[in-house]
């Protein structure tokens, strides 16, 4: 779950984001991910902060994706259910979330209602916008939108990697500060408690 965290506020990654990354989206050794949104079908390639990939590399590899269930599944599935008639529906299983949840809740953390773990995504987008580059977040969250203004863009790459480290700069700090402030370790300084 840690490794979780950080890609959702280092690359803004959802639990979609999550469940669908390989091992082969991945350059450890260059602090790289590179991964196609399925949503939008933008890609992004995005840098890794030194935690990212820290925690990363503690991660087992059992497959192809980065994340599996305990019992071995892959963390998103659509499942087809059936009315006992002959409708069909496709229903999605998403652990992520409620595992977060439990997470937040053990770590005595007061957060509004509704926070899960697709909050690191928008709070990714919400400091990386501070940035003052519109076309960056854009690519940092493989959106659609903006398309026609980053055609006059000749290469984000680099206020990308700057949107990011400005990013984290401010998440560390101020979670740094806040748990001294109540007497806590910061999240990510937690062990493992594994995926």
């Amino acid at each position: 779950m840690k490794a979780m965290i950080w890609l959702g506020l280092n690359c803004g990654f959802g639990c979609t984001d999550c469940a669908e990354l390989k091992w082969s989206n991945l350059d450890l050794v260059n602090g790289r991910v590179r991964l196609e949104r399925n949503k939008t079908g933008i890609s992004r390639d995005l840098p890794l902060w030194p935690e990212t990939i820290e925690s990363l590399k503690k991660g087992t590899r059992t497959g192809k994706f980065v994340f599996y269930t305990s019992k071995g599944n892959p963390f998103i599935q659509t499942l087809l259910k059936t009315d006992g008639n002959v409708n069909c529906k496709c229903a999605t299983q998403n652990p992520i979330t409620p595992k977060f949840s439990r997470l937040i809740k053990k770590a005595g953390l007061k957060v509004p209602k509704g926070t899960g773990f697709y909050t690191l995504r928008r709070t990714a987008a919400t400091v990386a916008a501070r940035s003052g580059d519109p076309f960056a977040v854009q690519r940092l969250l493989g959106h659609a939108d903006l398309q026609m203004a980053t055609r006059y863009v000749e290469d984000t790459s680099k206020q990308t990697d700057r949107v990011i480290e400005n990013s984290r700069k401010y998440v560390i700090g101020a979670a740094d500060k806040a748990a001294i402030k109540r007497g806590k370790v910061p999240l990510w300084q937690l062990p493992d408690s594994g995926t």
